[in-house]
C-alpha cells in the first residue's frame, strides 16, 4: 500500500451529508462524520500512521486493482483481480 497515494487515485463516495476518499487499492482515506465539517474517522491521507484507514482488499497483495464509476451514475467500482480471484 502507497502510504500518500496521488489524490487523483481517490474516488469520491458519499450520501449528500458526508464523503469519503477511497484510493485505488480499495483504501478509505479520508471519511468524516456524520458531516462533512465533522471531525474524521480516518485521515491516513493527512498522516498515514496516526491518522487511521480502512482497507478492504485480498489478503495477498499481488494482483491489479481497478477503479471506475459505474456508467452515467455516481457509483464507485474498486475490482480486485488476483490469482484466486475477483472481487468488487
Amino acid at each position: 500500500m502507497d502510504r500518500y497515494p496521488p489524490i487523483a487515485d481517490h474516488g469520491l463516495i458519499g450520501d449528500l451529508q458526508t464523503a469519503a476518499l477511497v484510493s485505488s487499492h480499495g483504501v478509505i482515506d479520508w471519511f468524516a462524520a456524520p458531516r462533512f465539517d465533522s471531525p474524521s474517522v480516518f485521515a491516513a491521507l493527512l498522516d498515514h500512521d496516526g491518522g487511521g484507514f480502512f482497507l478492504l482488499a485480498p489478503e495477498r497483495s499481488e494482483g491489479t486493482w481497478r477503479q471506475l464509476y459505474y456508467p452515467d451514475t455516481a457509483v464507485l467500482v474498486t475490482r480486485f483481480m488476483s490469482p484466486d480471484g475477483v472481487g468488487e
